[in-house]
């Protein structure tokens, strides 16, 4: 029984798909380059499952049906050779051709012929040589107990109309499957920018505009009624409001320079923090709609096993928690912490780079390091601050730089009482006639648009007043690879107790 399902009536597979991708792209435009990925990335991988799935399905079913088909065929052998056998013996030419149109109208067997030694006896039907199955029978008899071979029958049944059925199965089933797939990552994508996108585009709004004669304005994310969660989200935007509330204050009981010039600092930086929270949060997210589409479609085919089933789970909760020990991250940055604590610097660099690793990978900056593990008593988070500075700086010179590959070299190691900080590019250097200038307050050599001066300034201001160390830098020109690189190689200098 073939049943046929008609998704668009009146309408052919190309006009189908043309307006669907009329649609589809009216939608993608309107969504940002994140959900857009998502959609391409769950539409392909799921496709592929879909398209696996749908072989074996179809694969299983050909193969029932060959096996149905030969059952039919021996049925024959087993119930119908003696009639015939009977027929030849007695020579009756009515009952033998009586039996052949009989097994030739079934509408899969579509030739047979009957031999008598080497010499043809009749035949009905056409013969085919392409997309059939042959089946020979000898035919026997059984004279005073013996058994005699007394011709053979041959008979040709033709697989066109089981390919054709199998085809129709296949186009149908793929095109219901590929429909399922997009209306689910369409769904997904919904609720990412419900409930993610559109908080994270908010707050990277909210911390772009943000300056000191709007501090008085709390970044608000949710209706009144919907801010009794307590989500990551949420998190990050309290991270925000409490770091916004902290500034307010210090700025009343404080208005000398330096202390303002941090907070703007720190401001400054939120709105690049914000983006790297999506980017960070883009592999985690393919992987948990990935895993969940998945499920879904194996469930549909009947193929969900308890041992699939528990690694998909086990992929999307491990996915989880990288999302939420990124949020750690991010709301450790943010705080305004100015007690001195001990930490090791491998697990600084760690979480300074796990803030900004994205836009160096994204822009094929390779990070060499070489980093010796120091305890060190000192401000973790003023430094973290003021190894974003200087790796952003890096960043911008490098991103000019088109024919050469992209290089930032770390080194940490310890002399004596004190841990030194090397960091260098191969971005061409500092001109000699500013490189002396670099760490004054609002000195800068990018466009007004995108630097203010200060975030070297406060480097030095940080290093030397809060840590009693020293920062420094010179042009160096050096090999790596061999192929000579010039560029600026800052120095901080901290006491390890």
């Amino acid at each position: 029984m073939i049943v046929t399902i008609t998704l668009f009536p009146n309408m052919d597979v190309e006009q189908v798909f043309v307006g669907f991708d009329i649609r589809l792209w009216s939608i993608c435009v309107n969504i940002n380059k994140i959900s857009y990925k998502l959609i391409l990335y769950i539409f392909l991988i799921s496709s592929t499952i879909t398209v696996i799935s749908v072989y074996f399905q179809l694969k299983n079913e050909y193969n029932e049906q060959i096996k149905q088909f030969e059952i039919e065929l021996n049925n024959i052998k087993n119930n119908r050779l003696d009639i015939l056998s009977q027929a030849i013996w007695t020579v009756d030419n009515d009952s033998i051709d009586m039996f052949l149109k009989d097994l030739v109208d079934n509408e899969k067997i579509i030739y047979a012929k009957i031999h008598e030694g080497n010499k043809e006896l009749i035949s009905l039907g056409k013969p085919k040589h392409i997309d059939v199955i042959e089946k020979e029978f000898i035919i026997r008899k059984t004279l005073n107990n013996k058994v005699r071979d007394i011709g053979k029958l041959v008979i040709i049944a033709d697989l066109t109309p089981l390919y054709s059925y199998i085809g129709k199965r296949a186009i149908e089933t793929t095109l219901i499957e590929i429909f399922k797939i997009l209306i689910i990552s369409l769904l997904v994508i919904f609720v990412i920018k419900k409930f993610l996108i559109n908080y994270l585009e908010k707050m990277a709004l909210y911390a772009n505009n943000l300056s000191i004669s709007n501090l008085h304005v709390a970044l608000e994310l949710k209706n009144s009624e919907d801010s009794q969660t307590n989500n990551e989200i949420d998190i990050v935007a309290n991270s925000i409001n409490s770091m916004r509330e902290n500034l307010l204050s210090e700025i009343e009981k404080n208005r000398k320079n330096d202390n303002i010039l941090a907070q703007q600092t720190k401001m400054a930086a939120m709105g690049e923090m914000i983006g790297n929270i999506a980017h960070q949060w883009r592999q985690p997210l393919s992987v948990i709609t990935t895993a969940a589409s998945g499920i879904k479609i194996e469930h549909e085919m009947n193929m969900l096993t308890d041992k699939r089933l528990i690694e998909s789970l086990d992929g999307i909760t491990k996915s989880a928690k990288h999302l939420s020990s990124t949020i750690d991250d991010f709301r450790d940055f943010f705080k305004q912490d100015k007690e001195k604590n001990t930490f090791n610097i491998t697990g600084t660099f760690s979480k300074t780079l796990s803030l900004i690793s994205n836009q160096f990978h994204n822009n094929e900056i390779k990070i060499i390091d070489d980093i010796e593990s120091v305890v060190v008593f000192a401000l973790e988070n003023e430094l973290i601050q003021v190894l974003i500075n200087i790796l952003n700086n890096s960043r911008d010179e490098l991103l000019v730089k088109n024919d050469q590959e992209l290089l930032i070299f770390i080194n940490v190691y310890t002399k004596d009482t004190f841990m030194f900080i090397e960091i260098k590019d191969n971005a061409g250097g500092i001109k000699e006639d500013i490189i002396d200038r670099i760490f004054e307050p609002y000195f800068t050599t990018k466009h007004k648009a995108q630097g203010t001066g200060i975030g070297l300034y406060m480097s030095e201001e940080i290093i030397s007043k809060h840590m009693n160390g020293t920062i420094d830098v010179n042009n160096e020109i050096f090999t790596y690879n061999n192929t000579q690189y010039k560029g600026a190689r800052f120095v901080i200098k901290i006491p390890t107790v």
